[in-house]
């Protein structure tokens, strides 16, 4: 992901907050950036390191056309270290945290801020999260870690109370609407309509619109209909289930679901299905791999009879 050189604009308050920080000389040695995914947090991080390493620092962004900003960019600047999962999913081993430790102890090359970005976070397992703990707990002078964090809960408690955080919520739709409405000028979706499916998250939105992501919502969201209904099975239906990401359409049904109570009344079953839904969300990141045919047999049936014993909608 290439780094932007400022923030979103729904990203204005805490960029604020930075900045406050940073003209007072009070920036703390680690922030925690937390909110849920799809809100841009690493993006804001990559402002953040690229302002403070740029050489031009009249504004409250970088300039986008100095040294340090052209090294930045081309992601080859020398004090800028970014810490990832070896594949998408995986756990943070503590090998990257030593390579960590290294970095934050060696004298800057270009004479200012050392930085490091760790995203996401929260997938640093036991033996990384407590090798972290001791540069957090001896910081080096003008070396700033930068946490990026979608779960917080799964952040050591250890390690969340050694930083400042800076909490991202899902914005408001006015918040993004500008910037939304850009995005999808010449296309046929509704910003309304691609903000619920992506739960109010833009950066979700905006993958959406660029991808198939839309058409294969929009089907799913049929399938239950029909389901509903009875025009479809739950076998034909768990069999189509199967094709998805797990964990992406186990969020799509809770969603479906939570609309679903907000919009009518039903049956006292629907909480536990809920809470049933939460548990599998947690197993599989957690790296559980369950036998995709049979869980969605049991979630489509179950799903089928739930709304079944939906109380009728009153008339007008």
């Amino acid at each position: 992901m290439l780094p932007i050189s400022e923030p979103y604009p729904w990203q204005q308050k805490q960029w604020m907050q930075l900045n406050r920080l940073i003209s007072q000389d009070k920036l703390p040695h680690a922030l925690v950036l937390c909110g849920p995914r799809h809100l841009g947090k690493e993006q804001f991080g990559y402002a953040l390191a690229q302002r403070l390493l740029c050489d031009n620092q009249q504004g409250q962004v970088a300039c986008g056309v100095c040294k340090q900003c052209s090294l930045f960019i081309s992601q080859n600047h020398p004090d800028v270290l970014r810490i990832v999962p070896e594949e998408e999913g995986k756990a943070i081993r503590i090998d990257r945290i030593r390579q960590l430790s290294e970095f934050t102890e060696k004298t800057a090359q270009q004479s200012g801020w050392k930085i490091v970005i760790i995203s996401p976070a929260d997938a640093m397992n036991i033996n990384a999260a407590n090798a972290l703990l001791k540069t957090l707990e001896e910081p080096a002078r003008k070396t700033l870690l930068i946490l990026v964090c979608h779960q917080l809960s799964r952040l050591s408690a250890t390690v969340r109370s050694r930083c400042q955080k800076v909490v991202f919520p899902v914005p408001a739709p006015a918040e993004v609407h500008a910037w939304l409405s850009s995005k999808i000028a010449d296309s046929d979706s509704s910003e309304a309509e691609l903000l619920q499916y992506a739960e109010g998250r833009p950066l979700l939105a905006l993958e959406f619109l660029q991808t198939d992501l839309l058409e294969i919502r929009r089907t799913f969201d049929k399938m239950l209909d029909e389901l509903a209904s009875g025009q479809l099975s739950a076998i034909v239906a768990a069999q189509k289930c199967q094709s998805l990401d797990t964990l992406m359409a186990i969020d799509w049904l809770y969603s479906r679901l939570a609309l679903e109570l907000k919009t009518k009344e039903m049956h006292p079953g629907t909480y536990r299905y809920l809470d049933r839904l939460i548990q599998i969300k947690r197993r599989l990141q957690a790296g559980g791999n369950p036998n995709k045919s049979l869980l969605w047999e049991e979630l489509m049936l179950d799903w089928q009879h739930l709304l079944s014993l939906a109380p009728p909608r009153r008339a007008g």
